[in-house]
């Protein structure tokens, strides 16, 4: 019987690599997930040189200590360029995020601002290609959302796989979804790997179209 292929949201090995920062800041590492066969599952490598492993699907450059995450690339072949603001909840209960995407060159691919540096850029929500909404503590999704002129182009998926790597970098949970979703969001879940969805319940409730309109004009959190 034919064996599945390993799928990067469930089964990534980690090359952690030494990664650049400035003086006078906390030390910076990055973990990179690697979908091959040369380490088991879930293992952490130390590599010494700064070279990512050929079979890369996520790059996570954080402080060492987890506490900021500065940078998330995914190689998603033909999706668009994509750079992030955080706007993390700690009133919420329990403690939510979410992570906003755009797609104009301003930035490099990957990317991660916080609030602080986003408001100082004069970032404004409106122009969002497409935002996620999670509960850090355990990784259940709220929420995701891709703006209609950027659907079917990779946005939500390299979006997922950016908070993704967030999440490991952390040592938080994967995310997962429970039944309720969208009409889009069923799409969407019904479109990726057999092995990734499991990780949706099945549908359970049908909620209404989800808008951006709460993260549009200026950046304020």
């Amino acid at each position: 019987m034919p064996v599945a292929a390993p799928d990067l949201l469930l089964d990534p090995w980690w090359a952690r690599l030494p990664a650049p920062g400035e003086p006078g800041t906390p030390a910076r590492h990055t973990l990179v997930a690697v979908l091959s066969a040369e380490f088991p599952a879930h293992t952490v490598v130390q590599l010494p040189g700064g070279r990512r492993p050929r079979d890369w699907r996520i790059a996570v450059q954080a402080d060492v200590d987890g506490s900021r995450v500065h940078r998330v690339e995914v190689a998603l072949p033909g999706a668009p360029l994509l750079w992030y603001v955080e706007l993390p909840e700690p009133a919420a209960r329990p403690a939510a995020s979410t992570v906003v995407a755009f797609s104009d060159p301003r930035f490099p691919d990957g990317t991660l601002l916080d609030a602080a540096r986003a408001r100082r850029e004069g970032v404004d929500g409106g122009s969002q290609v497409g935002a996620l909404r999670w509960w850090p503590g355990t990784g259940l999704v709220h929420q995701i959302y891709v703006t209609p002129d950027h659907r079917r182009r990779g946005v939500g998926n390299k979006l997922s796989r950016a908070v993704f790597g967030m999440q490991a970098a952390r040592g938080l949970p994967h995310l997962h979804g429970d039944g309720r979703r969208t009409e889009l969001g069923e799409e969407w879940r019904n479109g990726l790997h057999a092995a990734v969805a499991a990780r949706m319940a099945p549908l359970s409730e049908v909620m209404p179209a989800m808008t951006p309109s709460d993260a549009a004009g200026p950046i304020r959190r």
